[in-house]
């Protein structure tokens, strides 16, 4: 009987090392090897929460940061976006862009600090896709669930509400962008006990965010420069315009704001900023230029 040999692309039998560590999750049916992932419902009363981010090489982060920061920012990014909508997230996507210079090994190492923060988030990896790239990149696709009607959106803030930060601002440039933590924890407790009107997170600078948040609210704010959470070693113009902080920058009712500073439950540092003005007011930014980080401007 003659014999025959199985044929594993070599795609294929890298894929499945990557992968090998991750974590299984109850409600993923079906997930990699199949075209498509296969989810139970996220249950009634809560909507499904989609997002997307993508870490490029030379513009997010150099080959240099190591392929353990790199795979962590990666992940980290996605989780800080469900932190400010106060949402649990539970499966990724991972697409990965593999230039041919660079050893299955050093990816391998990236997949492996992911699969560590998928087992430390109960995390399930449902899919994702493999390419060849000039430079390496990866971008993660998340989905979640949260409690029907709790995301405290952009557009809630009104004027008389207090703005607030958590942790310090500033440092990107020194490499805080490759070592912070999402404030998933404290983005899920102030979306549960409904005290954030509005919540996004800072990646691009409250320089450029806390006008987004603004925007959307169609509303001014005053900031307070004095009262800023400086990171070390950091000028109050750095901590406005430096980006990639992934604090949580949320806006409180006047009413709820002794509610807040006595109930907080973390260790995280919380800061109140300023307030939110009526829109016909000039915003008030004490004096610093608010330009924030600009993806097509630097």
């Amino acid at each position: 009987m003659a014999r025959t040999t199985k044929i594993i692309p070599s795609e294929d039998r890298r894929i499945a090392a990557w992968i090998k560590s991750w974590p299984k999750n109850s409600r993923l049916i079906t997930g990699p090897g199949d075209d498509c992932a296969l989810l139970h419902p996220a249950g009634r009363g809560r909507w499904l929460v989609l997002k997307t981010d993508a870490v490029v090489q030379d513009v997010h982060f150099k080959l240099s940061a190591g392929p353990a920061a790199i795979g962590t920012k990666a992940v980290h990014r996605v989780l800080s976006d469900f932190a400010a909508m106060g949402a649990r997230p539970e499966q990724l996507l991972i697409t990965v862009g593999c230039p041919l210079h660079l050893s299955p090994g050093f990816i391998q190492k990236c997949y492996s600090a992911m699969s560590r923060i998928a087992r430390r988030h109960g995390l399930g990896l449902a899919g994702g896709e493999t390419t060849r790239s000039r430079e390496l990149w990866f971008n993660i696709a998340a989905t979640g669930s949260v409690q029907a009607g709790r995301s405290p959106l952009r557009s809630g803030a009104r004027p008389g509400h207090v703005i607030y930060v958590t942790g310090s601002l500033g440092g990107a440039a020194a490499g805080r962008h490759l070592t912070f933590t999402p404030r998933l924890r404290e983005g899920l407790w102030l979306a549960e006990q409904r005290l954030a009107s509005a919540m996004m997170d800072l990646s691009d600078g409250l320089g450029k965010d806390l006008p987004r948040l603004a925007a959307a609210s169609r509303v001014s704010f005053a900031i307070e420069t004095a009262r800023l959470p400086l990171t070390r070693g950091c000028t109050a113009s750095q901590a406005i315009n430096d980006g990639e902080d992934y604090e949580l920058l949320f806006t409180v009712p006047a009413r709820l704001v002794v509610r807040l500073e006595k109930d907080w439950p973390f260790k995280t540092k919380l800061t109140a900023i300023g307030k939110i003005l009526p829109l016909r007011l000039n915003a008030q930014t004490g004096g610093v230029n608010f330009r924030g980080y600009d993806h097509f401007t630097r």
